[in-house]
C-alpha cells in the first residue's frame, strides 16, 4: 500500500488514500519518490479547467529511484535515480520521427487520461496525471518516462526540472531562438516564468522585462535575470509601459506563463512589428482569444505555443541538470516550501495567493 494525494471531485479538496499499487509490466518500471513539485497545473487539474476525470492521483513533476522494472527495459535497473517526463514519447509516430518529440500523438491523449490504471483503492481504479502521479510515495511509469540522472543530484532539486524548469527554460532556448542584444518580456512570474527569466538570459538579450502583479514576484524575477520591472497593478497599460521602456517599438518576445486568456493579449499587444508572442502557461480549455487579424500580416507579428519547453528530454534533462551544477541554472531558489504530501492543499492555496514559486513535497 503507498500513502497519495487523490483527487475524487473538481474543486475539493485531495483526500490522502492508502493505495494499492500495480507491479510493473512489460516497458514499465516502479519507482520510489523522493520528491514532487506542486505546479500549477495541478491546480488546473483540481479546479477541472484541465480535463483529467476524477478519481486521480494528481502530481507531475516527480523524481526518484526505480525499485522495480518489467521485462523489456533495458536502460534502467533497480538503484537509478531518474527524474519523470509527463511526455512519454512514443519513437513511432511521425512528430517523433521528426524529432519533435514533445508533440508525440499518443504522449498528448496520456497527459489527458493517465494512461492504464496502476492505483487502485479497493474495486475502484484510480487514474494518475499525466502518466505520472507523484502525489504518491510510489508510482509505476513507463520506462520511457523516466531519464536516468547521476546520483549526486539532489532529487528533491532534480524533480522541478521534470516540468517547470524545463518548460520555462525550453521555451526561452528550444522554441524560440532569442539572439544577443534583443528584447524580452515576460507575463507571470511564478515558477515557470522565473524559468524563462533565466532561459532567456543564457542568450544575453538587452532587456528582459518582467510582469507580474505581486511586488515580491517582481522582486525575486530581478534575481533571475529581469533587468526591468513593471507592477501590472500599478499601471493602466502594460503594453505602453513595456513600449515605453524599450523604445516605443515593444519586445522582440514576449512570454505569456500565467495560463490566463487576457493576459496572452497583452503579450501579442507588447511584440513590435516582426515580433512572437509565445503561449507557455496554459489557460482552461474553456476560453478563447481574439487577435486584431490585419497585424499578422501588416506587422509580421506571431503567436507561437510552446508546449514542455519543446523538448527532448532524454537530451534536455541532462544539459539543464548540468548547467545547474555548474550554477548557471537557479534551482535552489525555486523551492519556497518543503513540505509534507498532507501539506498538499494548503500549498494549492499558496499557489492561489501568489505566495510561492514552487512548493516541493518530500517523501521519507
Amino acid at each position: 500500500m503507498v500513502q497519495a494525494a487523490v483527487l475524487y471531485e473538481y474543486d475539493q479538496p485531495l483526500r490522502i488514500e492508502s493505495l494499492e499499487l500495480a507491479e510493473p509490466r512489460d516497458n514499465e518500471i516502479a519507482v520510489k519518490l523522493a520528491a514532487s513539485g506542486v505546479c500549477h497545473t495541478d491546480l488546473s487539474v483540481q479546479r477541472g479547467s484541465l480535463p483529467l476525470p476524477p478519481p486521480a492521483v494528481l502530481g507531475h513533476e516527480g523524481a526518484g529511484v526505480v525499485e522495480a522494472v518489467g521485462s523489456g527495459v533495458t536502460h534502467l535497473r533497480p538503484g537509478d535515480h531518474v527524474v519523470l517526463s509527463w511526455v512519454q514519447n512514443c519513437g513511432r509516430c511521425p512528430y517523433c520521427v521528426a524529432g519533435r518529440h514533445h508533440l508525440c500523438e499518443g504522449a498528448i491523449i496520456d497527459a489527458i487520461n493517465g494512461e492504464d490504471f496502476v492505483f487502485r483503492k479497493g474495486s475502484l481504479p484510480i487514474g494518475r496525471l499525466a502518466g505520472v502521479g507523484s502525489f504518491a510515495e510510489k508510482t509505476v511509469v513507463r520506462a520511457s518516462a523516466a531519464v536516468k540522472i547521476a546520483p549526486d543530484i539532489p532529487l528533491d532539486r532534480a524533480c522541478l526540472v521534470g516540468c517547470g524548469v524545463m518548460t520555462g527554460v525550453g521555451a526561452a532556448i528550444n522554441t524560440v531562438d532569442i539572439r544577443p542584444g534583443q528584447s524580452v518580456a515576460v507575463f507571470g512570474c511564478g515558477g515557470v516564468g522565473l524559468n524563462v527569466i533565466q532561459g532567456a538570459a543564457l542568450s544575453s538579450p538587452a532587456t528582459i522585462i518582467a510582469v507580474d502583479v505581486v511586488a515580491a514576484k517582481l522582486e525575486t524575477a530581478r534575481s533571475f535575470g529581469a533587468t526591468d520591472l513593471v507592477d501590472a497593478r500599478s499601471v493602466d497599460d502594460v503594453p505602453a509601459a513595456i513600449k515605453d521602456l524599450t523604445g516605443g517599438q515593444g519586445v522582440d518576445f514576449a512570454f505569456e506563463a500565467s495560463g490566463v486568456a487576457a493576459v496572452i493579449l497583452q503579450a501579442f499587444a507588447s511584440i513590435k512589428r516582426g515580433g512572437a508572442a509565445v503561449v507557455v502557461g496554459a489557460p482552461s480549455i474553456f476560453e478563447q482569444v481574439s487577435f486584431p487579424a490585419a497585424l499578422f500580416a501588416l506587422e509580421e507579428r506571431s503567436v507561437i505555443g510552446s508546449l514542455y519547453g519543446s523538448a527532448n528530454m532524454q537530451r534536455d534533462m541532462p544539459r539543464l541538470l548540468d548547467l545547474y551544477m555548474r550554477k548557471h541554472l537557479k534551482i535552489d531558489e525555486l523551492i519556497s516550501r518543503r513540505i509534507r504530501l498532507d501539506e498538499v492543499n494548503d500549498a494549492f492555496a499558496a499557489i492561489e495567493n501568489g505566495e510561492v514559486a514552487r512548493s516541493v513535497i518530500i517523501y521519507d
